[in-house]
């Protein structure tokens, strides 16, 4: 049996330059024994680690960092937010700028290269290079082969064989794309971090009389908050006192605010309108929806996405076999031109070297490395915008290739809030009209006033929207499965489905039953019969209607790509065929326990290339933890949603499933651009500089040059400011 502890830190590593800097922190701290893990975020500059405390300390962990040549910190000192130290870096990399400009100005000038020519393109090379060899140093001190180690080598092999405007120029660019490279992961990362600027600075705790400015981690539940107009919400809570209009934006993606009133939820993060609210916390800052939110994404952040992992792999290969080829391509050609080969007598040895020095710059995959987890991270904060919550960048790219859905009906296609329709008094015959509608409706809710049955609840409110009074129920007796059953006003009723009334031997005319049949195969409509001791009263018709553009909305799922859309759900066969010929579903599976729902997930998963299983998070749990891909719909960031679907959409609007899939199909579409772009630029610059004709400075395009360019490809993500649903044409053609 295995007792052993592990314990879990996270440190910031504030000066991490590049994304291969973070492998050779991996690397430090690989070397100590009791490390279970390491999870690195380079777009966030951390790295969670877990180890056995018995072994190893987080103390041990800084110092092996830091003897790799990092500095460290723990996750969360105030230090991490101080600027970094990078004017050194722009410093010199300007300084080995104007140094190149003037050589090659004193070159054009004179039309001569003079010794102080020479010693000021060295010169550049180094200064434009201090950032990128004391990188180099860290990396041989790990025995690692990065692209530092690999950039200088080539610039001294360069100035060794006389090519020192070749040196200077490559390194130059070199450091200038690292820079830009840094300065476009800081925009990645300041979007992602403006979520955490949502949070409100103070919170105004009522205190009997009075009223006492606290910081919101101090709010416990229970607490008063008084929110003025124009402040944001510090607390997840419950409205007690005022109106307003509430912008949820941040948290729901909803573009339009919400009025709030007495007994509605709000959300830490939002924005309050013009009027004042009295609000009851019912969770603390740390545990609200917007801590929830910032949790997610940081650690989805971590979480790599498919392609990041192809990459990865690829990358590993990548970078040996092309030191290799450059290897032989410095040492093979002069050694066959020794042995009388003639096409490789006809080039010089120093020729031959300097086509291997090309090859060294091309050989480190940093743009491919860097060309995913921008995309990533900015997908996943587009996502947040909008309310829809992914836990990784696997789910992301899952999302833009879903090829099958599977729907739960109540609170998923339909809304999940039955609601009257239609309220008929019975006639028989042996007497006129019984009750007026409104009677009947005020004796049926009267009886249901304490029943906790989502019908119940719907009649009762339906009364109270008429502004009937009620009167509570004496001997009140819910009949599972049937109805209830009480006395109201002396009288004693009976409220519920036709069997009911069997077992009670009251006569219900066939009439009645013929339109309860009637009514059973119609959409989701429910019909509640009312009766006294002898005779039937009414009925009562409800019925759970369709989400707004549910038609509309599975429709453009199809467009997408969608090929096959099902409903999975308990409810009554007839119910679910009504559904499926309104919304033209392929598969429908009625009268389902939980388990049934999960075997018939596994059965659509073997059929289809990606499933998505879409519920509201609660009762479908199950279900949507054995999809591929789970999706809770509208359930406002419960801890339950969060934990069992790999995407928790924060309302219950179908039309988010559209701009989920368009995103992480514009996500997909960005990832392969930018992996095209750089195979094909680096193939082309190979096989360039095996002929010859490439230079070092096109080397350091094909590489470094390609990862600035992937890195703003993929920071198109986080400048979109428009829905993708409403620009969904445009990226498909």
């Amino acid at each position: 049996m295995n007792d052993r502890t592990i314990d879990e830190a996270t440190f910031d590593l504030p000066e991490l330059c590049c994304s291969e800097e973070m492998g050779l922190v991996e690397k430090a701290i690989s070397r100590l024994s009791g490390i279970e893990s390491a999870r690195p975020d380079y777009v966030d500059r951390t790295l969670r680690v877990a180890f056995d405390p018995a072994r190893v300390r987080p103390s041990g962990i800084i110092g092996a960092i830091e003897d790799a040549g990092f500095a460290v910190l723990p996750h969360g000192d105030v230090r991490v937010d101080r600027p970094r130290p990078s004017w050194r870096w722009r410093a010199t990399t300007v300084a080995g700028g104007v140094l190149l400009a003037m050589a090659v100005a004193w070159r054009i000038l004179l039309g001569e290269a003079s010794n102080l020519v020479a010693i000021m393109l060295i010169v550049s090379t180094l200064v434009s290079g201090v950032p990128v060899l004391r990188a180099a140093l860290r990396a041989i001190r790990l025995r690692a082969l990065d692209m530092n180690v690999l950039m200088s080598i080539a610039a001294v092999g360069a100035v060794a064989i006389g090519e020192r405007f070749e040196a200077a120029t490559a390194m130059f660019l070199f450091a200038v794309s690292l820079w830009l490279e840094s300065h476009g992961m800081d925009r990645a990362r300041r979007a992602v971090r403006s979520l955490a600027s949502l949070s409100a600075t103070v919170a105004h705790r009522m205190e009997g009389q009075g009223i006492r400015d606290v910081e919101p981690a101090e709010l416990a539940v229970g607490d008063l908050v008084l929110v003025r107009p124009g402040e944001r919400l510090p607390i997840d809570g419950v409205v007690l006192q005022g109106c307003s209009a509430v912008n949820q934006a941040p948290i729901t993606g909803e573009s339009v605010p919400v009025e709030k009133s007495p007994g509605e939820s709000v959300f830490a993060g939002s924005l309050n309108g013009e009027g004042s609210l009295q609000v009851e916390a019912r969770k603390t800052a740390e545990s609200s929806t917007l801590a929830h939110i910032a949790r997610l994404v940081a650690e989805a952040e971590s979480r790599r996405a498919p392609t990041e992992r192809f990459i990865d792999r690829f990358a590993r290969r990548y970078t040996p076999v092309v030191i290799g080829l450059a290897l032989l391509l410095a040492f093979g050609p002069p050694l066959l031109g020794r042995l009388g080969v003639v096409w490789a007598a006809e080039t010089d040895a120093t020729e031959w070297f300097r086509r291997a020095l090309v090859l060294l710059v091309i050989a480190c995959p940093c743009a491919l490395v860097i060309s995913t987890p921008v995309t990533i991270v900015c997908g996943l904060f587009q996502a947040a915008r909008r309310g829809i919550l992914i836990k990784g960048g696997e789910h992301l790219e899952n999302a833009g290739r879903i090829d099958a859905m599977a729907f739960d009906k109540t609170g998923t296609l339909t809304t999940g809030e039955p609601r009257v329709v239609e309220v008929v008094p019975w006639i028989d015959s042996h007497a006129e009209t019984v009750s007026s509608a409104e009677t009947l409706l005020q004796a049926a809710a009267s009886l249901e006033l304490h029943s906790e049955h989502p019908l119940a609840r719907a009649i009762v409110a339906e009364a109270r929207r008429r502004d009937l009074p009620l009167t509570p129920p004496e001997d009140f007796r819910a009949l599972r499965g049937f109805g209830a059953e009480g006395v109201v006003g002396g009288q004693r009723l009976m409220v519920g489905n036709p069997r009911l009334f069997v077992d009670a031997d009251i006569e219900v005319d066939p009439a009645v039953r013929t339109a309860a049949g009637n009514v059973a195969r119609d959409i989701s409509d429910t019909l509640v019969l009312v009766a006294n001791e002898e005779t039937l009263l009414g009925t009562i018709r409800l019925a759970d209607p369709l989400r707004p553009r549910a038609r509309e909305t599975l429709a453009q799922l199809r467009r997408k790509g969608v090929r096959t859309l099902a409903m999975l759900t308990g409810d009554r066969c007839e119910v679910a065929e009504a559904i499926a010929r309104e919304l033209n579903l392929d598969e429908i599976h009625a009268e389902l326990l939980p388990e049934d729902k999960v075997r018939h997930v596994e059965n659509l998963a073997a059929s289809h290339d990606r499933l998505a299983m879409v519920g509201d998070g609660v009762n479908d749990a199950p279900a949507l933890a054995a999809a591929p891909l789970g999706i809770a719909l509208g359930r406002d960031g419960s801890d339950t949603a969060l934990e069992t679907a790999g995407v928790v959409v924060m309302t219950p609007n179908l039309d988010r499933l559209v701009e989920l899939m368009t995103l992480g199909q514009r996500c997909r579409r960005i990832l392969w651009q930018n992996i095209v772009f750089a195979l094909t630029t680096k193939l082309a610059v190979l096989l360039l500089a095996a002929a010859g004709l490439a230079t070092m400075w096109m080397a350091v395009f094909a590489d470094v040059g390609a990862g600035l360019l992937v890195t703003f490809n993929g920071l198109r993500l986080a400048r979109a400011t428009d829905r993708p649903s409403e620009d969904s044409a445009e990226d498909e053609s």
